[in-house]
């Protein structure tokens, strides 16, 4: 918990800026990288995507960053927030500094992002799809629903490392321990 708020807290210090617009500020200093735009595009294609594997639902349009359903809905524009990047920082660094293998953190870090990438993709699709007809329900679905589904999905990673990868490097190092040790007795 302590690590979870550390780096929201200095997330918030230091990135302030607004995560529903194109703009990302350091202390100030826009710092906004040139692929986010091509991100949020390729984000709203994954979504297109996705959308379009569900039944009545080729009536959707998409420009460049924004999906709609000419019939009904609202217009979503993804922005930088909805790459998922914050939370994606959160996590890593939580998982960075916990304990456990180095080695083995360099390869459950970027897969725990690539899942956390598909269910933005799956979130974003389905906000989509719930809001056709109905905008009154995006911001309980964006703002609770989905995002609380996340954190879970958040936790339920850190949890999986916790209880697999770090229990069983613990065991393996414990054998190892044991081993060594009969080895050195019987001598």
């Amino acid at each position: 918990m302590f690590l979870l708020f550390l780096f929201h807290f200095s997330w918030k210090i230091a990135i302030d800026g607004d995560m529903g617009g194109d703009r990302m500020y350091l202390f100030g200093k826009d710092i906004t990288p040139a692929w986010f735009y091509t991100a949020c595009v390729w984000l709203t294609s994954c979504a297109e995507w996705f959308i379009r594997l569900l039944p009545n639902m080729q009536d959707l349009v998409r420009e460049s960053i924004l999906l709609y359903f000419p019939q009904g809905g609202i217009t979503i524009s993804i922005v930088w927030g909805c790459l998922g990047l914050k939370q994606m920082f959160i996590y890593s660094c939580i998982i960075l500094f916990y304990r456990g293998p180095f080695l083995k953190k360099l390869a459950y870090i970027p897969l725990s992002c690539v899942i956390l990438t598909v269910y933005n993709i799956i979130r974003i699709g389905l906000i989509t799809v719930f809001t056709r007809g109905y905008p009154e329900r995006f911001d309980s679905l964006h703002d609770g629903i989905f995002r609380y589904i996340y954190y879970t999905i958040v936790f339920l990673l850190w949890v999986y490392w916790e209880e697999v990868i770090v229990k069983r490097h613990r065991n393996e190092k414990s054998q190892r321990e044991n081993t060594g040790a009969e080895s050195v007795d019987e001598s």
